[in-house]
């Protein structure tokens, strides 16, 4: 989620291995499991700008081929009682992970790193700053998250921090001094 910034519902258990490319190190976001009264529900994301193509940082694509061949080598464990469903992120035995399960554990992953209040939502939120701290244009970053307008991207992640403000100031000053 922090290479990707994707949501929770699209990564965790809505993300197919045909919807990843390894190879052009890209994934398709093409499917989100919510929570209804009839309980997780696989479903296409509500808008088109959320079905979307991200590229993935050759970090992220290292890790997924690692994590595909020890999530293999437990399909061959689990035998018999493995369920293919054709998930990314599974249980031991290949069905699709519970969120709240996988949200309890990362908080206490987190708190354990001393990260307090570090949830999973906020790996979104920091994918999102570090884009934009390394200069990514705000419509890149919109396009990135699958957020339906720039406006919101702009509105959530716009914060400007001081080191972007004295650069601003600084190619400021040189264009003035030109």
């Amino acid at each position: 989620m922090l290479a990707t910034g994707m949501r929770r519902g699209e990564a965790l258990a809505a993300l197919h291995w045909p919807d990843v490319d390894l190879d052009a190190g890209l994934l398709r976001v093409r499917w989100t499991r919510s929570r209804t009264s009839l309980g997780l529900q696989l479903d296409e994301p509500k808008t088109d700008k959320s079905r979307r193509t991200v590229p993935l940082p050759r970090s992220a694509i290292e890790t997924l081929r690692a994590h595909r061949t020890r999530q293999l080598e437990e399909h061959r464990t689990a035998a018999g009682a493995w369920q293919e469903h054709g998930l990314v992120f599974t249980t031991e035995i290949g069905t699709p992970l519970e969120p709240r399960n996988v949200l309890g554990r990362f908080e206490v992953l987190a708190e354990r790193a001393g990260l307090r209040g570090v949830t999973l939502h906020t790996l979104r939120h920091f994918a999102a700053s570090f884009l934009l701290a390394a200069a990514s244009h705000t419509k890149v970053v919109q396009e990135h998250l699958g957020h339906s307008s720039y406006a919101i991207t702009a509105d959530i992640y716009g914060h400007v921090g001081l080191a972007q403000r004295r650069e601003a100031a600084d190619r400021l000053d040189q264009a003035l001094r030109w």
